[in-house]
């Protein structure tokens, strides 16, 4: 089979470097990373990768030229492989540079070859659940060629189940994965969000240190589909038993969140124990300006404020960067790691960064740089 792992703008070359881990064959591309095997393959990758943020299979790909080019193309497939009566599905349709132009009727016209064949075939048709399908079919057509696949989660992989409570302007937890992966951090290393939020970086490192898949406290659509062979089934219920018992008892490091709100504190105390990490995270209420250190090394890790973000004026974010610079410049013997949205939050700062990554949160591109505290 061929599948497609989408990842951040930014963010394929981490992606590519975890399925490497997990010995999959691939080939990074724009927008995800491109791989080959079976449903077991697929699984584990759901259940490991970390910075994935949808994991699909490709169903069918060629010419749709028009209303019939497509039609003609969805229903060149045989969809009593994926389909049933009794199972829901939806479809999610984007479209470039082609004749048709609307996604909404791409994925209407999609959705009457699949409901014309089934009812064709077997007298019966499928019903359509756009809230919780069992089967997600994501069409994706390009200078009239489509490329039709099936989303093996379901929910966007970001979506851990530990996410209890939030606060504003909250990255999604495959970035926060990434900013580590990227930065170098492998949760082998004491790690401090002194502006931690709701703990979402703060969490992943914790999920790191404790070696837990990301996938493992969640269930995937891929798992009620039909027409599943036992064999498959078995192989799936392995893997979760064997990353189950490959998790720590406890974190080896010290995590440690810091946040001037006591808002973002409970926020971040929900969410470790939705996480299970709750007795490896220690939070503080602290400015993030007045910090000291209090070990000899480890990873100062953060997203501070930029742009809109809190409705900061130039001046005072500036004003702010500064001290918090200051502050961060006494982490002797530490590696930090910023990801910045704002050049002029990054110039103010005023640290010593010797690397330098783009990539993207939503649609604010960033740049995550790293620097050596001697």
């Amino acid at each position: 089979m061929k599948f497609f792992a989408t990842a951040a703008s930014g963010t394929e070359g981490a992606l590519k470097d975890e399925l490497r881990a997990l010995k999959v064959k691939v080939k990074a591309d724009r927008g995800g990373v491109h791989f080959e095997g079976d449903l077991v393959d697929g699984f584990r990758v759901c259940l490991h990768a970390r910075v994935a943020m949808r994991v699909l299979v490709e169903v069918v790909r060629g010419p749709a030229v028009g209303e019939k080019g497509l039609y003609d193309l969805m229903r060149s497939v045989d969809w009593r492989e994926h389909l049933t009566a009794r199972h829901t599905f939806a479809i999610t349709a984007t479209c470039k540079s082609s004749q048709m132009t609307h996604s909404q009727f791409i994925a209407q016209r999609a959705k009457d070859a699949i409901v014309d064949q089934l009812r064709d075939y077997t007298g019966q048709r499928p019903s359509v659940d756009t809230r919780d399908p069992d089967v997600d079919v994501v069409l994706r057509l390009v200078r009239d060629q489509a490329t039709v696949y099936l989303d093996l989660a379901g929910e966007p992989l970001h979506r851990r189940g530990y996410r209890r409570s939030t606060v504003d302007a909250m990255m999604k937890e495959t970035l926060a994965a990434a900013v580590l992966q990227i930065a170098g951090y492998t949760g082998e290393d004491d790690l401090l969000d002194p502006l931690c939020g709701a703990g979402t970086i703060l969490l992943e490192g914790a999920l790191m240190a404790r070696n837990i898949a990301p996938g493992l406290g969640r269930r995937f659509n891929v798992e009620r589909w039909p027409n599943l062979e036992a064999d498959t089934v078995s192989a799936w219920a392995a893997l979760r038993e064997e990353a189950q018992a490959a998790v720590r008892p406890r974190a080896l490091v010290r995590l440690r969140g810091v946040d001037v709100s006591e808002e973002a504190l409970r926020a971040t105390r929900a969410n470790a124990e939705a996480a299970g990490v709750s007795a490896d995270v220690s939070l503080e209420r602290t400015d993030a300006r007045h910090l000291r250190p209090d070990r000899d090394r480890g990873w100062v890790v953060t997203d501070p404020p930029y742009g809109d973000r809190l409705a900061a004026k130039p001046l005072q974010l500036a004003g702010f960067a500064r001290q918090f610079g200051e502050a961060l410049r006494g982490f002797r013997g530490h590696t930090v790691a910023i990801l910045s949205g704002n050049p002029m939050v990054s110039r103010s700062l005023n640290l010593p960064f010797t690397f330098e990554h783009t990539l993207y949160n939503g649609d604010t591109e960033c740049r995550l740089l790293r620097a050596q505290i001697a």
